[in-house]
């Protein structure tokens, strides 16, 4: 969502005129579900994708033929046929719908809006983008024409344009989703949990992660004692970067049960330490690096020194080794297993199918 308004406020400050088309229901085998999300400018698409063959180039055309119309908004149903659907992997066919909303350079709104959005995102709070998609209250003074969207908290409206729901609470859930509220309909998606990848060690598979993890929607904060490692220069996607001292971590450091936890030191005495700093929160995911006979040394240590359970130790959000099992060896390899494994870690929570209790 960062990376999307980024190329808003781009668009904004070069008074492109754009077009943010978003996936509100799917059904059947589509490449990309509910709250995916494409910026299309004039000269077609700008940022992400809605899921690629023929229904995406038809709706590049018709954001493009909202540009030329100099607005509107619109509901579009689209069909995957299975021979499209095959080129691009899927094994059958389905179907989506994707709302258009015109995004006017011109609107004093609009700048203001994706600054605050950036500002938000940055922070430790949990951000649902809701956005209205038709209008059925009879006494509103606001035209069905005119944009309605906001950044929303559990507890409050970080940032808005137009009018909101009255129950915008009720928005607010783990998943995108399409809802009827007396003012009208609203579609709903996570912007930003809150949370953070906290990665321990900034060395060469750290120097790899961050850039991919910040294409891939997490937020970074890299913590190493070396001030050669903590620099900015190495590290310029990262939200934080914290040079301290691994056995008074928690001087400087809370995790909550939105954060992650990524242990890749130097060797085996320092993620003994963080390891240690980890086990004691709430965060649902622990992945430390290494071989089976440095965890199994570390893991020892942690329960005769730490006096940690091995129910502790062992428990489900803890991953070590780290990453999935893909045959990596290089730091580069070693880096796509550990996406892939917090990718698969953020659908399961999203959806409610992982908890990880930490110590109290």
């Amino acid at each position: 969502m960062m990376e999307l308004f980024k190329n808003i406020r781009e668009a904004l400050l070069k008074k492109e005129k754009t077009v943010l088309v978003t996936i509100i229901a799917s059904s059947g085998s589509t490449p990309q579900g509910a709250g995916a999300r494409m910026l299309v400018g004039k000269s077609g698409r700008v940022y992400g994708t809605i899921g690629g063959a023929l229904p995406e180039h038809l709706a590049v055309i018709f954001a493009q033929e909202l540009i030329a119309k100099n607005g509107g908004r619109a509901l579009k149903d689209y069909i995957l046929h299975p021979n499209e659907a095959a080129e691009i992997g899927a094994k059958c066919g389905g179907e989506f719908t994707a709302f258009f909303q015109y995004l006017d350079p011109e609107d004093p709104e609009l700048a203001p809006f994706a600054e605050k959005a950036l500002e938000i995102f940055s922070a430790k709070e949990a951000v649902w983008f809701i956005m209205e998609i038709s209008r059925t209250a009879p006494d509103s003074e606001v035209s069905p024409k005119d944009l309605s969207m906001g950044l929303i908290g559990l507890d409050t409206t970080f940032a808005r344009i137009g009018v909101m729901p009255r129950d915008a609470e009720k928005l607010l859930q783990s998943v995108p989703f399409k809802a009827e509220t007396p003012e009208g309909v609203w579609f709903s998606a996570p912007a930003s949990s809150g949370g953070f990848v906290y990665i321990f060690g900034g060395g060469h598979v750290c120097q790899e992660l961050v850039p991919l993890l910040d294409r891939l929607g997490f937020r970074c904060v890299v913590i190493d004692d070396r001030e050669e490692f903590a620099q900015r220069e190495i590290f310029p996607q990262a939200a934080e970067i914290i040079q301290g001292d691994f056995e008074r971590l928690e001087e400087s450091l809370t995790l909550t049960d939105k954060d992650y936890a990524v242990i890749v030191t130097r060797g085996h005495l320092w993620d003994y330490e963080a390891y240690a700093f980890a086990l004691k929160s709430p965060a649902p995911y622990i992945g430390v690096i290494g071989s089976k006979t440095k965890h199994d040394f570390v893991q020892k240590r942690l329960a005769e020194e730490k006096g940690f359970t091995m129910e502790e130790i062992k428990a489900k959000r803890v991953h070590a080794p780290i990453g999935l099992n893909i045959m990596s060896k290089t730091p580069a390899e070693v880096a796509v297993s550990i996406a892939a494994e917090l990718i698969l870690t953020r659908f399961r929570i999203a959806r409610g199918m992982e908890t990880a209790p930490g110590r109290t």
